[in-house]
């Protein structure tokens, strides 16, 4: 989404006087301030739309979330208290994005109705800043169907990019060696270039161990490669993609390219350990192959060893392929299509009775509210102070109509409560945010327990294979077209068979909640 400075009334240029401005980051938990949302990165942008916009800093606030259990708002309420105290001299805040005060819609409104009664701006460094229906309205709506696209775009380059992947595709910049062309579907694909021969040649003279990735250079440039530096030439001594292999995030094992390799994968795997310091040994295989799932997951029932898969071509060049055992002396070899089908059908075994998922709903949510019960108390604590806040506003009110206090007075009492009140309220709202969060977690547990596999049939594999190391963490064996395991996952085992022990599932006196939203 492009960010918008737009601003109503437009700050003074820098040859008038600088307004000040106060800046306000925030995150609402540690785990957010340690892993989440950055405040140095908030107040970075913070101080450049300052800078943009020629305003002179004049404070920065910093909210820091201790623990998921307290909401305390102490540097809004700061906040607050400053802005009435320097209303004069102050003209705008500046925020990251409009949620950094609050989560809840209407309590942004409060906030910045009660900042424009002191003469005070609310600006957000990366959002819609427009101070009239239109922009009040592109404020709530824009933001989210902005980021909407974006989302979408990015989810359908990357999933398009994926399948590409998988299929073999290099779909970034080619490197020195290979140029890109249209194969015979239009597709875009690679091919060795002419200066592929100075990426042969490399990998040659360097996979003999006589020679230094910098007594490569000078060699090199003779024959023709220009453009050669250290660091160039370590990133062609390590690039897969020669050898006919994709490396990417997306995957935690080299993806076979259906390109053709510069050099073989012995030399380049050779020449990896070469680089790390380590003997030649055997060539490890890609293993994350798309059409095979389950390779390297099931183990061989005689000799343990991990089976591995490939296809096979048949006398009328039909390919079938086959899940096998590598081992020497092992003869174990099994279709494809009949491992799947019995693994599919052993994965609905897994779906629960009925009554044994809502015995499992019972007992979540009791976890949860034992776990949340620290929440629960700080709600009623929140509750009781703006209680107390309310109370004491009441009395003032009551001083200013039997004449006690005289207007003045009133005012400056008034404007310090109102503030306390308003943070209070947000921190009350966002107590209750967190502890409604349960219901939306359940259900998607739920969902994915009762459609274990139909989400595994579906699933693309990398997904499939994390299912697969969830519900059984150790060894599984495939024999005689029946599956047998080391180990169940703890809550497969508790919801899996056909007559389960009921009480079995019920938490125990001093049961200490495993489940987190």
């Amino acid at each position: 989404m492009k960010k918008s400075k737009t601003l109503l009334n437009k700050p003074p240029s820098k040859s008038e006087k600088i307004m000040n401005a106060i800046i306000y980051c925030r995150v609402s938990t540690k785990e957010q301030a340690e892993k989440g949302y950055s405040l140095e990165g908030q107040e970075k942008e913070c101080r450049k739309f300052a800078l943009d916009n020629s305003f002179g800093v004049d404070k920065v606030f910093v909210e820091r979330g201790e623990s998921a259990k307290t909401q305390d708002r102490t540097q809004l309420q700061n906040l607050i208290k400053y802005c009435i105290q320097n209303k004069k001299k102050l003209y705008a805040i500046i925020i990251w994005k409009w949620d950094r005060l609050a989560r809840n819609l209407s309590d942004q409104m409060e906030l910045v109705k009660n900042f424009s009664s002191l003469g005070i701006r609310v600006f957000s460094a990366t959002e819609n800043n427009e101070d009239n229906a239109t922009g009040k309205l592109m404020r709530n709506i824009i933001g989210t169907f902005a980021q909407f696209e974006n989302d979408l775009k990015s989810e359908r380059t990357s999933s398009g990019m994926k399948q590409a992947i998988q299929q073999g595709r290099w779909c970034w910049r080619t490197p020195i060696g290979y140029i890109r062309f249209r194969d015979d579907k239009n597709k875009s694909s690679i091919m060795p270039a002419e200066d592929s021969k100075y990426v042969k040649e490399a990998y040659r003279l360097f996979e003999t161990g006589l020679y230094k990735q910098t007594d490569l250079i000078p060699i090199l440039k003779k024959l023709g490669l220009k453009k050669i530096n250290k660091n160039i030439l370590n990133r062609l001594l390590t690039n897969p993609l020669y050898a006919g292999l994709i490396k990417c995030k997306w995957f935690s094992e080299l993806v076979p390219a259906i390109h053709k390799p510069i050099i073989t994968q012995e030399t380049f795997f050779r020449v990896q350990q070469i680089l790390s310091g380590k003997k030649p040994s055997l060539i490890p295989r890609a293993r994350n192959h798309a059409d095979f799932p389950l390779r390297r997951f099931l183990r061989c029932p005689k000799c343990d060893t991990r089976l591995t898969a490939g296809w096979s071509t048949g006398r009328k060049k039909v390919k079938y392929g086959y899940y096998h055992c590598h081992a020497k002396g092992c003869t174990l070899n099994i279709k494809k299509d009949i491992v799947e089908a019995d693994f599919l059908e052993y994965l609905k075994s897994f779906k629960p009775r009925e009554d044994v998922l809502d015995l499992f709903n019972a007992i979540v949510i009791d976890a949860w509210n034992t776990q949340q019960s620290d929440l629960i108390k700080e709600e009623y604590r929140i509750e009781k102070e703006l209680k107390e806040l309310l109370e004491t506003q009441n009395r003032i009110d009551k001083l200013m109509i039997s004449g006690t206090f005289d207007e003045e007075a009133y005012k400056r009492n008034t404007n310090d409560l109102e503030g306390k009140i308003l943070a209070k309220k947000i921190e009350l709202n966002e107590a209750r945010i967190d502890l409604n969060d349960i219901e939306a977690c359940l259900n998607y547990c739920k969902f994915f327990i009762s459609n274990l596999a139909n989400l595994w049939a579906t699933s693309e594999v990398s997904l499939k294979q994390r299912f697969q190391s969830l519900i059984f963490p150790e060894k599984i064996y495939y024999e005689n077209r029946t599956f047998r395991t080391t180990a169940t996952s703890i809550i497969f085992k508790r919801l899996q068979g056909e007559n389960p022990d009921l009480s079995s599932l019920v938490a125990p006196t001093g049961f200490e909640p495993v489940f987190s939203a």
